[in-house]
């Protein structure tokens, strides 16, 4: 939870309320419990992993009782699923500004933009990397469709290269998924594998396979000759 956010819920500055009467609604305390909670969970994910993660670990952190907890989350899972919502949910406003961020430039600019925000994001944010990508995959079929969804958000982006050519209605149509998938696939590798920081060296080869069922292999290599690995 930010600064401001606490101001505006009348927090001490470490995410607690204030102790004694602090004369806050019903609604306030519940939002700031909830808020505990969600940085709890990621917090407790990014240095234990989900499987090792207890409410009791969570609780502790938060500084709320057992029952608390369960006023507001069935279990462990469903607590993890607001924070994995919570995460993905940043990481995907970021994003979406460096795919906007090109403004008139063309489609494979815009591209380019926001693959090197989602790859500056990983590499700058261990803890989304931590639980969104990693732990993620093996916090159960629930965070797994969460992920389908957050990944599912990029086609669009993709798709839109249709448009640069003639005949883009015989790019198939699953070429978008099939695009996300590789790359998805490649930042779980790399992530789980302890090499985050280092996932802005491939940015060149993102664009490449994200822009080739568009504009063909010729396109694609330039393309990835005139990304420049920067942040």
């Amino acid at each position: 939870m930010n600064k401001q956010r606490a101001k505006q819920a009348g927090h001490d500055g470490n995410g607690k309320l204030p102790s004694g009467r602090h004369g806050l609604s019903r609604d306030v305390v519940v939002r700031s419990q909830r808020d505990r909670m969600i940085e709890a969970m990621i917090s407790a994910v990014a240095g234990k992993g989900f499987s090792e993660t207890t409410v009791a670990d969570i609780i502790s952190r938060a500084g709320v009782s057992r029952a608390t907890f369960y006023e507001q989350f069935a279990d462990k899972e469903d607590c993890f699923i607001a924070a994995y919502a919570d995460v993905m949910g940043s990481m995907l406003t970021f994003v979406a500004e460096g795919f906007a961020a090109e403004g008139d430039r063309d489609w494979i600019d815009s591209v380019r933009g926001g693959a090197r925000s989602l790859l500056t994001y990983l590499a700058q944010n261990p803890v989304a990397v931590r639980v969104g990508i990693v732990e993620g995959f093996g916090a159960g079929a629930r965070a797994r469709d969460h992920y389908q969804e957050a990944v599912g958000a990029f086609f669009p982006f993709l798709d839109a290269g249709r448009e640069l050519i003639d005949d883009g209605d015989r790019v198939p149509g699953e070429a978008a998924r099939v695009v996300v998938g590789g790359i998805s696939a490649t930042i779980f590798n790399e992530a789980s594998a302890g090499r985050a920081g280092n996932l802005l060296n491939l940015l060149p080869e993102m664009v490449y396979l994200a822009v080739v069922p568009y504009v063909g292999h010729e396109g694609a290599m330039v393309a990835m000759e005139e990304t420049e690995v920067t942040a």
